[in-house]
């Protein structure tokens, strides 16, 4: 049995108000349950680790956080052990623990939270002095201060009548209504509360946060690679920081080094063992974009067709431009230079319809390529075959959009093999030792995402008919549809003059320009 060391109450006040100033010092009396350990399930909260200590600072600090973080790095434990000593030592407090379902917030305050509560070690906490508290489903109460931690399934409307101190979001980036929540939670944020996510990396909206991409409405090629200019600290092995310029959030990247138990080889080797590299990749290496499902582009390599360099179109030659519609809307720049076809840029957005995403894109065509001013002589426009007819709310067509805009639509391929194959064939062309296919990596980011395997068929490959299988809709394929409409669009160009387009269609085209 446990013996109360605290028989001195002046020492116990002390030691108190030290506790309630320092979560650190609150630490040092936490207990936490692994229940992976069959001998020995309970243990002390691990304060002598240095992140741990690193993290429990920067919390005390800041106010808004997002972090990114390998598995196991104990920052579930961390989180709610900060926000049960902000419940716990400070009067009025209503903290939201919230999760993709409601016995998912739950599990987290009673299995959680509520361990925390009851397994303190009395020998650094004089826990005859702490308010008393109340449990019941998704709610520990402290009444006495009038504080509370509450449990919230995601979504746009669960918290909207409550007026948060703040919220933990965990496992944030594999929430469906995550940004649904996050605009939810705005009066918390706007009143200085406080807001920590904490996930593994995935692509979406926890990534949007991190990254300081809330409010793009349109991805302008190569911007995303300047968007996020911050400084970044590292102030400790497998630790990086950095506070967003846009959304002001400070970010806390967490990577398995930072634990010294685990940068061994063998270490690393024993948790690899029978786990999908993917996987692993995504939540051990911090890496955000890891996909399941076969890449629809196997013979793609970076090395080969990609270029970190700048690529310029060449004078002379009419500027190609494919078109995906729908409400999330791409575009691709595309030259094709003699036998090479050259990807210059890309344009993706969301939410928003081909008629004002054209508006965007046109201008800053004519800004980035002056030389290329004229829309119906020095740029062909190739599009989907599906607009070519009328949606279900606009009698206008998309093809008649960009015509009444001063460009000449050319319809691409309907047949889906038809149009992979046309980009499998520059990819696997050789010229010279050199590849017939370039893509501007820096100003291409979501077409090389697909490029690598984000562009895939579902995992359900092998159950579906061969005539069947289609790659899966989402962010990565509207581009590579419209990179797919100029390559189908080339060759038939190609087949109609029996040469090189350079030479004979585009002559047709070009202008002689100094």
């Amino acid at each position: 049995m446990e013996v109360n060391r605290w028989s001195d109450p002046d020492e116990a006040l002390e030691r108190l108000k030290v506790i309630r100033n320092d979560p650190y010092e609150f630490a040092k009396g936490v207990r936490t349950l692994d229940e992976s350990d069959e001998e020995n399930p309970i243990k002390t909260f691990p304060v002598h680790l240095t992140y741990i200590k690193l993290y429990i600072r920067i919390w005390q600090r800041t106010k808004l956080m997002v972090v990114p973080k390998s598995r196991r790095m104990r920052m579930s434990w961390t989180n709610i052990m900060l926000f049960v000593w902000d419940a716990m030592f400070h009067q009025g407090k209503h903290l939201a623990f919230v999760s993709k379902k409601e016995d998912d917030a739950n599990f987290l305050l009673e299995s959680r939270a509520l361990f925390i509560i009851k397994n303190l070690d009395p020998n650094v906490i004089p826990i005859d002095l702490l308010p008393k508290w109340e449990f019941k489903y998704c709610l520990i109460t402290f009444p006495e201060i009038h504080s509370r931690i509450q449990g919230f399934p995601q979504g746009a409307d669960q918290m909207r009548q409550f007026t948060l101190s703040g919220i933990l979001a965990d496992e944030f980036a594999f929430w469906d209504k995550a940004e649904d929540m996050y605009s939810s939670s705005k009066p918390t944020l706007e009143g200085g509360g406080r807001f920590t996510g904490i996930s593994s990396p995935a692509p979406g909206f926890f990534k949007r946060l991190v990254t300081d991409q809330l409010n793009r409405e349109i991805e302008v090629a190569g911007e995303q690679q300047t968007a996020n200019k911050v400084e970044h600290h590292k102030p400790m092995i497998g630790m990086e920081l950095w506070k967003n310029e846009k959304n002001r959030f400070t970010v806390v990247q967490i990577h398995y080094t930072a634990d010294p138990a685990k940068r061994s080889e063998e270490w690393k080797d024993k948790e690899k063992s029978g786990m999908p590299i993917k996987k692993w990749n995504q939540e051990y290496e911090l890496k955000w974009e890891s996909y399941t499902g076969v890449p629809v582009y196997t013979d793609f390599s970076k090395e080969l067709h990609g270029t970190t360099e700048r690529m310029y179109p060449h004078l002379g030659l009419p500027l190609l431009r494919g078109w995906d519609f729908g409400l999330m809307p791409a575009c691709v720049i595309a030259q094709l230079q003699e036998d090479t076809l050259v990807i210059l840029k890309e344009f993706t957005a969301t939410n928003m319809g081909i008629d004002r995403f054209s508006d965007i894109v046109i201008p800053q065509c004519r800004q980035l390529y002056p030389n290329w001013g004229d829309q119906k002589e020095d740029w062909m426009d190739f599009i989907d075959p599906s607009g070519n007819f009328r949606n279900d709310n606009d009698e206008t067509t998309c093809a008649q959009l960009l015509s009444d805009k001063g460009l000449q639509p050319i319809p691409g391929a309907v047949v889906w093999e038809k149009r992979r194959k046309s980009v499998e064939d520059f990819l696997v062309k050789l010229k010279g030792g050199q590849s017939c296919f370039k893509i501007d990596i820096t100003n291409c980011p979501t077409l090389m995402a697909g490029f690598n395997g984000g562009y895939r068929y579902p995992d359900n490959t092998l159950e579906l008919e061969p005539g069947k299988i289609r790659p899966l809709k989402d962010v990565h394929s509207h581009p590579h549809d419209a990179l797919q409409m100029i390559t189908t669009c080339i060759n038939m160009l190609l087949d109609r003059h029996r040469s090189r387009v350079p030479r004979q269609s585009y002559q047709r085209r070009g202008r002689n320009r100094r």
